[in-house]
């Protein structure tokens, strides 16, 4: 595929937007790329899911399959520890998935950043 840009000098833009969004520039390019194809009605393949099969968290895929042993493939939900503001927050690494009843929850701690970075 060729390499695809803007037809104007839009990097300062969706740098500043990225981190208003407290997201890198190429991810939040992506992001956009994905919710223009999605509204256009194409499949967009970004939902992770986890096989669950008698009540432990087996394995992660993005592209799940019927499951032999009788496990049942659930969406993971993402969400952060406390609300999320990216010009007085940071976004750390997610902790190890867990599985809440009948959903498979990734949780990404949200920590105050320090008065220099801020």
């Amino acid at each position: 595929m060729a390499d695809i840009g803007c037809r104007y000098d839009r990097a300062d833009l969706l740098k500043a937007l990225a981190d208003r969004k407290g997201m890198r520039p190429a991810d939040l390019f992506r992001s956009l790329c994905d919710a223009a194809l999605a509204a256009e009605g194409f499949p967009i393949a970004d939902r992770q899911y986890c096989l669950v099969r008698d009540g432990e968290l087996i394995s992660t895929s993005f592209k799940p399959t019927k499951d032999r042993d009788g496990g049942e493939w659930l969406p993971i939900e993402n969400e952060d520890n406390a609300p999320f503001d990216p010009a007085l927050h940071w976004r750390l690494k997610p902790l190890p998935l867990r599985l809440d009843g009948d959903r498979v929850v990734r949780v990404y701690p949200v920590v105050p950043k320090s008065m220099e970075h801020a």
